[in-house]
Formats: C-alpha cells, structure tokens, sequence
C-alpha cells in the first residue's frame, strides 16, 4: 500500500474531500458501507504516513472512535438493538468525532508538510548559492579577484567556439622577487593587488584580465588594431611608473593575436606570448 504522500495530489484531496462530505449527509445501504471503507483506509494511510507519537495517538484514536460508530451502525440495522437508547445517536455521534480527528489530523499533517517543503527550498536555495560560490571561487584568484588560470582555459574555449579574434597580451612584472626578499610576502602581495588594480582599471573596455600564477598577468584585448594595443601599453606603463620607480619593479609585455586558427590550442598561443615577453625583456635588459 503506497503512502498518502505518493498519491496524485487531486485524487488524495478528493477522497478527503468525499469522505468529509458523506459523512454528514445520511447515506444508505452500499454507499455508506463505501463511506465507511475509504475513511478507514485514509486514517491506516495517515498512520502510516506521520513519525510523530501524538499525531499516531490521535490518528488511532479518531480510527477507534470512527470505528465504533461503524459498529454501532452495524448494531442499530439489527431489530432487537435499534431502539436501545445506546445505539440510537451512538453512530452518528462517534463517526463525527472520528471524522472531525481525521480531519485534524490532516489539516495538521498539511501544514506540517508545507513547512518541510519550505525548509527543503531554503535548503536548495542555499546549495544552489554555495555551488555559485564555489563555483566562483574555483574561477576566481584568491588574492587579487582577477579570473584564474582555469578560467582563462575556459574562455580560450568560448572564444573558439564564437570564432573571436584580438590580441592576447603576456604580462610579467620584473624583478618582482627582490620585492619579497627585502620587504616580505605581505608587502609583495600588496603591489600585486595593486598592480593587478591598475591592469583592470585601464583595460579596453570588453578586455578580459587574469592573474595566472605569481607575477604573471594575461589580458585579452578585444580589438586586432595593433595601435590601440600600444596605446593602451603606453598607458599601462605611465600609469604603473610610480609603483614601478617605488619598488624598482619593471614591466614586460608580450602580445601575440588570437583568431580561430590558434585558439584550439591554449598552451602554444600561451607559449607565443610568453616567448614574446621574454624577447622583450631581454631587449630591455641588453638597452639597460
């Protein structure tokens, strides 16, 4: 026997429904046999449906009050007992009470359910935020929020798909390590997060930036025109200058374009621009 609760919602509220109606209207002969069955049934259902001890005391109470009334019921059609002053009212009087406990019961098992319901949505809510989160976080670095090296992976795979082109630039911050060693770990981790501000803040609008590991910064630049990406490395330098004289840091860039054609595969574009840092880099070291 299936529980209520794995019942069609309409034919379980009409069963109660039917059962709270017949019972106070006068039925005869089969129909109020019939009555009388699909009541009993509703109250083994809800029995079996409830963990709680008051709820399975007073749903076996309403099954033993509805109970005598049915046998009493059964008693008054017998001659010599229907006019005994017991049984003449006994029937309707018991079947009501055990009809009015059933209904309780129900009415409180309702609400008990909608609030499970509720608590199990808030539940999902809160899971579906913590995946977000997560989720988030799995994309996003740590320190400077920028999107991660994973993340980075995951456009390349859009872009491919949507057949973008521009030009990726490879940016590495020079002598990053001597910030560490003379002024520590915190102090290097707050010129990161500020360097990592100022990439951000002056990109091209629709540009992507990413920290991918250390000092190293990737951003893709929307736009193929090689003088607007100038531009903007005149710019990223002038803007970085007094952090740069500061902290006797440098700034090498490399840029490579991306279209269809290379981004299918990530880790030799990456290779590419990062021979191109370290060209550049070079080239200042020996003008040095």
């Amino acid at each position: 026997m299936k529980k209520i609760s794995q019942l069609p919602v309409g034919l379980t509220i009409f069963v109660c429904f039917g059962v709270l109606i017949t019972t106070f209207i006068p039925m005869q002969g089969n129909l109020d046999a019939v009555t009388s069955s699909l009541t009993l049934v509703l109250i083994i259902l809800l029995v079996r449906e409830v963990a709680s001890k008051e709820m399975k005391f007073l749903l076996l109470l309403s099954a033993c009050t509805y109970g005598i009334g049915v046998i009493a019921d059964l008693l008054d059609d017998i001659p010599e007992l229907a006019t005994h002053w017991l049984l003449i009212r006994a029937d309707d009087v018991f079947s009501n009470i055990g009809v009015f406990l059933l209904c309780f019961c129900f009415i409180r098992l309702l609400h008990q359910r909608r609030k499970l319901i509720q608590k199990l949505k808030q539940q999902i809510a809160k899971s579906r935020q913590l995946e977000l989160e997560l989720s988030r976080q799995a994309l996003q670095d740590d320190l400077t929020r920028l999107q991660n090296r994973r993340s980075l992976f995951r456009r390349f795979d859009h872009m491919a798909i949507n057949l973008n082109r521009g030009i990726m630039a490879y940016i590495d911050v020079d002598n990053f390590k001597q910030v560490n060693d003379r002024l520590g770990h915190r102090q290097g981790d707050l010129v990161l997060i500020e360097i990592a501000n100022i990439i951000f803040r002056h990109s091209p609008t629709g540009s992507q930036v990413y920290r991918i590991g250390g000092d190293e910064f990737i951003v893709l630049l929307p736009s193929e025109d090689q003088c607007q990406s100038q531009e903007w490395l005149d710019q990223l330098y002038e803007q970085t200058q007094d952090l740069r004289d500061t902290f006797k840091l440098g700034i090498s860039v490399g840029l490579v374009p991306f279209h269809p054609g290379n981004l299918s595969d990530p880790d030799l574009l990456l290779a590419k621009a990062d021979s191109a840092m370290y060209q550049e880099k070079e080239q200042k070291s020996r003008v040095e």
